[in-house]
């Protein structure tokens, strides 16, 4: 019988994902503070509600929230997840020049060997966007394992005219994450909708991934600012019960599952 994974990819942006996605976010205070949440009431108690469920997950970290928030990192090191780059400043590559965007890398990935005392092998990027230069700049800066493209529900190594690249991919999916259902603020037509919609959702797929598509995977995307609230966390908690009575079903982390790619 073939193990069913499940990812849980978990961001830990707090202000930085407020500060390069506001024109002039850095002068909003409270347009901050929805980011601030993420550390001052929610990382505990998603934290918890892991160890309460002995699931081990990946934290992608941006720099400036890991230089920002040192003890955080180092705590979520201490629960046993995986500490993984979302690069420096939260900023999107899109348009951004080489050796820009070989800065946000590199800067984003040197912050969490500082304040982790490992460097980070696993690398999502902020909106999950690349340029015709990504997969090079991986590479050269040692990222073996990306969570960035949509197109599969398995994990797959990636090529290069035929010839095969140092680098897994474990595919992420948009409507498997938390943000369309709960990320607003200064951010036209968006309306946070029921904790209900997002399970629905996420316990429809998964339970079409594991009964139909046996060597898929589950891979779930969350935001601790948006995730850990208490309506939420409840939803997660229910979540996770209901992946737990899957008798296939198995958390592992991104470079766990990484690791059994050929």
């Amino acid at each position: 019988m073939t193990d069913f994974p499940v990812v849980f990819g978990t961001c830990l942006d707090a202000e930085a994902i407020w500060l390069n996605k506001i024109a002039a976010g850095e002068h909003r205070p409270v347009l901050l503070s929805h980011g601030g949440y993420a550390i001052k009431d929610g990382l505990g108690p998603l934290l918890d509600l892991f160890k309460t469920h002995d699931v081990r997950t990946t934290f992608f970290i941006p720099g400036v929230t890991a230089e920002r928030y040192p003890e955080a990192v180092i705590e979520i090191g201490r629960r046993g997840h995986e500490i993984a780059s979302h690069g420096h400043g939260h900023k999107s590559v899109v348009g951004m020049a080489p050796e820009e965007e070989r800065s946000e890398l590199e800067d984003g990935i040197a912050a969490l060997e500082r304040i982790a005392g490992e460097r980070p092998r696993t690398w999502r990027s902020p909106s999950w966007e690349f340029t015709e230069n990504t997969m090079d700049l991986m590479i050269a800066a040692g990222v073996t394992i990306s969570a960035n493209y949509q197109d599969s529900s398995r994990p797959y190594r990636h090529t290069r005219d035929g010839e095969a690249l140092p680098v897994v991919e474990l595919p992420v999916h948009w409507h498997l994450a938390d943000a369309p259902y709960f990320l607003y603020g200064a951010l036209p037509g968006r309306i946070p909708r029921p904790a209900d919609d997002a399970y629905k959702v996420w316990s429809e797929e998964f339970t079409g991934l594991y009964e139909d598509r046996p060597d898929a995977f589950y891979h779930g995307t969350l935001h601790v600012q948006l995730i850990g609230h208490p309506g939420r966390l409840q939803m997660l908690d229910r979540f996770i019960r209901l992946i737990k009575s899957h008798e296939r079903a198995r958390f592992m982390r991104c470079d766990e599952l990484a690791a059994t790619v050929a």
